[in-house]
């Protein structure tokens, strides 16, 4: 009887000891260093002088809060501020400021270092503090100001004694090599709680073949993936993640070309391109087929904006045109290899439609100032539908518009309105994509393509592994 008894104990010690060691492998833990690679890169950390590319949003969410942050539904919640309120017309807002927020170097966040932060953002707008309290004031509405504050541009830092950018955000600047490397160091003192990494070492301007190559060596812990090559790496038994469409691939028409100031060019060459085979075949079925600037998701009008190939309106259209006018310049970046692909791609199907498009590589499409068109990449960081549009209109040589739209209406009429005069074609949607690595845990994004690193934890390394792969 003792020894059945002393058996039971050891079977149920044993299955403790089991259940304890699988919890504590899948309970999150603190230490360790994700290893990021990137293809966009920044020369500076200090958000004053960002254009809003992918590796500033990210350098941006792990520096620096913000006063109000987007759930994953798109509604602006509390960071920094922790209320507002404002007038009946939305032309005074007062921020009520969380208590206990301190700079990485110690200084305390006060109304005042907020207004040095954001001051500059915007002339037309007065700041000022009364007592605790933040306020911003207009002689225009500020309907959209949740939205644009809960964006990168509305990032709060201050200058530090060497006057370097010093932020609140669950990570700390602790190496710097701009335009190549960055180190970041958890936040001990974060007012939301310390992260689990104790740090983040970030590879700017890595080429999406090398991020891939390091990966597999073991070498990184979350790299960019083409969408293209989704499929393929979840074939592999990768794991992967893919955002909302956030990206548009655009044909903009340079200001000044003759092709600019023929209004009949773009709907001709708009309905020759085969948008669906774009998606389908080039993409392997990630992405969308675009007709709009706003996606679908965002806005909810898109699908008014038709997408699919007129072929035969789109031959009367080049008939009617000069036959100089019919022979168009495409510039890509030549960094871009699936720019590159879907431009040749225009190409052939322009083609069909009695066009002549040369494609052309270019170091900086934006400097070819010679080429009638360039192919280039909008991408949209907030899922408000007016601060999006905000951010595109903002991205191209110029717009149809001056006041910004404060309805869904007025917001559908200006992109109609921007579209039909802008010499803009939207092409195709694409969305953010990345592999993670094996020991990465606790992975959480937005819907939009903003990553959550405050939340991830990294499991141990498996038994066995070669040093040698760190």
């Amino acid at each position: 009887m003792k020894r059945t008894c002393s058996l039971w104990l050891a079977a149920s010690l044993a299955a403790a000891l089991c259940a304890a060691s699988l919890g504590a492998a899948t309970r999150p833990r603190y230490g360790g260093t994700l290893r990021i690679e990137l293809q966009s890169a920044t020369a500076s950390p200090m958000p004053a002088t960002w254009r809003g590319n992918p590796a500033e949003e990210r350098l941006a969410a792990l520096l620096y809060d913000r006063l109000v942050r987007f759930d994953d539904s798109g509604r602006p919640q509390p960071e920094l501020a922790i209320s507002w309120q404002h007038d009946a017309a939305r032309r005074s807002w007062q921020f009520r400021l969380r208590a206990g927020v301190r700079f990485h170097d110690g200084t305390s966040l006060t109304p005042s270092s907020v207004v040095a932060a954001l001051e500059s953002a915007d002339a037309r707008r007065r700041l000022s503090v009364f007592g605790d309290t933040l306020v911003i004031e207009s002689a225009q509405p500020m309907p959209n100001l949740l939205a644009e504050l809960a964006s990168a541009r509305g990032s709060i830092f201050r200058r530090g004694s060497a006057g370097q950018a010093v932020g609140t955000g669950p990570f700390r600047l602790d190496a710097w090599e701009p335009g190549r490397h960055a180190r970041l160091v958890a936040n001990d003192d974060y007012w939301a709680g310390r992260p689990f990494l104790d740090a983040v070492e970030i590879s700017m301007g890595r080429p999406l073949r090398d991020q891939w190559v390091n990966f597999e060596l073991g070498k990184a812990d979350l790299v960019e993936l083409p969408p293209d090559e989704v499929r393929r790496a979840v074939q592999e038994g990768r794991r992967t993640w893919t955002s909302m469409p956030v990206e548009l691939l655009a044909i903009v028409f340079t200001p000044g070309r003759a092709a600019a100031g023929e209004a009949r060019l773009p709907a001709a060459l708009s309905g020759s391109i085969d948008r669906d085979a774009l998606q389908n075949v080039l993409l392997a079925r990630q992405g969308e087929a675009a007709g709009a600037l706003l996606p679908q998701w965002v806005s909810g009008y898109a699908f008014l904006f038709p997408a699919a190939r007129e072929l035969a309106p789109a031959r009367a259209h080049a008939a009617e045109l000069a036959s100089a006018l019919r022979r168009v310049s495409l510039v890509y970046d030549a960094a871009d290899a699936l720019a590159q692909r879907v431009a040749e791609r225009i190409a052939v199907n322009a083609r069909e439609a009695g066009f002549t498009v040369q494609v052309i590589g270019a170091a900086d499409p934006s400097r070819a100032a010679d080429a009638d068109a360039r192919l280039v990449r909008l991408r949209i960081h907030a899922p408000d539908p007016f601060a999006a549009f905000t951010e595109l209109t903002e991205a191209l040589p110029r717009s149809a518009t001056e006041t910004p739209p404060v309805s869904p209406e007025q917001l559908y009429a200006a992109e109609r309105a921007l579209l039909d005069s802008a010499g803009v074609i939207p092409v195709v949607r694409l969305p953010d994509c990345a592999a993670l690595g094996a020991r990465v845990r606790g992975w959480s994004a937005a819907p939009w393509g903003a990553w959550r690193l405050e939340e991830v934890w990294l499991a141990p390394e498996p038994a066995g592994r070669a040093q040698g792969a760190r």
